[in-house]
């Protein structure tokens, strides 16, 4: 991994303080810690939970038979899909007034 560094200004002295309490708790350090905030804002999991999902995403290869009985489904549920009226479909009611 290539060690990149990002600084963080602006943080309190109250808010440092709760940060180190939590790092104390999970047995980690400020990088760690940090990487891990990043992590969960932008892949929704820790790193470790990202990892997993990211190698079971790699195990699913497409599945024909799956994507029939999907699509299946679907064509049987869409009856239950209430029509919309031509008008919806506009670009005044899409965009209002905005241009």
């Amino acid at each position: 991994m290539d060690n990149h560094k990002i600084e963080v200004t602006g943080i309190s002295e109250p808010l440092l303080k709760l940060i180190d309490e939590r790092i104390r708790h999970q047995g980690s350090d400020r990088s760690a810690y940090i990487r891990d905030l990043i992590e969960r804002d932008i892949w929704g999991t820790s790193s470790t939970k990202k990892d997993t999902l990211i190698k079971n995403d790699a195990k699913c290869p497409f599945d024909p038979k799956q994507w029939e009985a999907d699509m299946k489904l679907l064509a049987q549920l869409a009856e239950q899909i209430p029509v919309l009226p031509p008008e919806a479909f506009t670009r005044d009611s899409i965009y209002g007034n905005h241009d």
